[in-house]
């Protein structure tokens, strides 16, 4: 019977799974990450639950560093925030064929079929933390703290903290993914974490009444130039998924 790894979702979680079924010479033949728990699974499936272990994780770290490069394992950790259908067996079928060694510059080779596919998913992923950073709008809740809400395709928040963490250093402010219901939570000291936030009505409720909010409104309208309006080279840029945490399209006219 065929093996079911399931997990706790993170990448650390993946690495321990895949370090367990080198250790256990497992036959496995999908993954079920806990955001995906409550989905059907196959019937004829053995369902093996692996926790995330740090040190298992950490030795795969290197393995793959020292097989291939750090900007490989980058490149994988990337891939994986996809969250896409199947991207932990596209990522385990590449450190097969690499762990194999019988090609010392497989690692090297982007263009190979294990890892030309996700080179092409980190991508996509790369490329919307990049677009995301400009359609961040922080409101002001009580407590003197800055709080936004985001909802990307990807799992890219943790890619956004160092660039709001440089430029808001001195800052306390909140970033909530509210598809996957975690947020950045940065104090002014410095200190930058992850924390669960699994009922945000409180946060949501704070950037709908903030007059920031209202501000944000008020200038895209006042620079907006109706002659100009070019709705469809718009939803291109900047895709309607996005609208709904932007203020300023909540108020436009298309």
């Amino acid at each position: 019977m065929s093996i079911c790894i399931s997990y706790d979702s993170t990448f650390d979680g993946f690495l321990s799974a895949v370090f367990e079924i080198y250790s256990q010479h497992l036959d496995v033949e999908s993954f079920v990450p806990d955001r995906d728990a409550g989905t059907a699974g196959d019937l004829f499936q053995q369902r093996f639950r692996v926790e995330a272990n740090e040190d298992s994780a950490m030795r795969l770290r290197r393995a793959i560093v020292n097989y291939a490069s750090e900007d490989v394992l980058n490149l994988l950790e990337t891939a994986f925030l996809s969250e896409e259908a199947g991207i932990e067996m596209m990522i385990l079928a590449f450190l097969r064929k690499l762990f194999a060694g019988d090609d010392p510059n497989y690692g090297k080779n982007p263009a190979s079929p294990e890892m030309l596919p996700l080179y092409k998913i980190a991508g996509s992923v790369r490329h919307e933390a990049g677009g995301m950073l400009g359609m961040v709008r922080f409101s002001k809740a009580p407590g003197n703290f800055y709080v936004a809400k985001i909802e990307p395709k990807y799992d890219i928040l943790l890619l956004m903290e160092s660039h709001f963490t440089n430029r808001f250093a001195d800052g306390n402010w909140v970033i909530y993914d509210a598809k996957r219901r975690y947020a950045l939570l940065h104090e002014k000291t410095g200190k930058c974490r992850v924390v669960d936030i699994p009922d945000d009505a409180a946060l949501i409720n704070a950037i709908n009444s903030d007059d920031y909010t209202r501000l944000w409104q008020d200038y895209y309208n006042s620079i907006a130039i109706k002659e100009r309006e070019n709705p469809k080279l718009l939803r291109r840029c900047l895709p309607v998924r996005y609208w709904k945490n932007l203020p300023e399209r909540q108020a436009a006219r298309f």
